[in-house]
């Protein structure tokens, strides 16, 4: 009788791979589930909503420039996360439209300006890094660093040229805030976690030229 070579096999070297990949497998899990747990622990930081309480666009020399101030929800937790090195992410969205009586508004400018926030243990200084530019400030405390983050101040955003007038223009600010590094695929299977991330409603003026 024949005999069907995919069954001629040593049951005690088939197991081995098995029971390998098995363990790599409960690894691979308990580090998702343990960066999973971590990011829910950073989560608990973020407290309350974060929101863009005035906005202007102010023209000086020729450039519209944003000056605003946002209310970021940073409390005791996210303090004391800073402290330990856990960065703090702010990204303020930018749009200017063309408002069009019977047609769909057109964008004018659409930008985004980035900062990020992160304690240095060597100097013992807060570092505000301007992520655009690359300039840098250097902040004593976590309060200063914070106050400081939470006013735009002489920001420009585009030029007169691009705003001709016979039309009514509106410009748009949103601020987003990330807390901790959280890698894009935890963020995916975390649709269920929002606590370390926070984003505001948009803020909304005509220009005035």
């Amino acid at each position: 009788m024949s005999q069907n070579p995919s069954y001629c096999r040593n049951p005690t070297r088939a197991t081995g791979p098995r029971v390998r990949a098995t363990g790599r497998l409960r690894r691979s899990c308990f580090a998702v589930a343990a960066s999973l747990f971590a990011a829910a622990a950073l989560a608990a930081g973020l407290d309350g909503p974060c929101v863009v309480r005035s906005a202007d666009l102010r023209l000086q020399d020729g450039v519209y420039r944003l000056d605003a101030r946002l209310d970021l929800p940073v409390g005791a937790a996210v303090r004391r996360g800073l402290a330990d090195g856990v960065p703090l992410s702010l990204a303020i969205d930018i749009e200017i439209t063309r408002v069009r009586r019977f047609l769909p508004d057109a964008d004018i400018a659409d930008l985004t300006q980035h900062y990020h926030l992160q304690y240095n243990a060597v100097s013992a200084r807060y570092i505000l890094r301007n992520d655009n530019s690359g300039q840098q400030q250097s902040l004593p405390t976590a309060e200063a660093a914070i106050a400081e983050m939470s006013v735009v101040h002489d920001l420009p955003v585009l030029d007169k040229s691009l705003v001709p007038p016979g039309s009514r223009y509106e410009a748009n600010v949103r601020a987003t805030v990330d807390y901790g590094t959280v890698p894009m695929t935890l963020r995916i299977l975390m649709f269920w976690v929002s606590e370390w991330h926070r984003e505001s409603s948009w803020y909304t003026w005509t220009l005035k030229r």
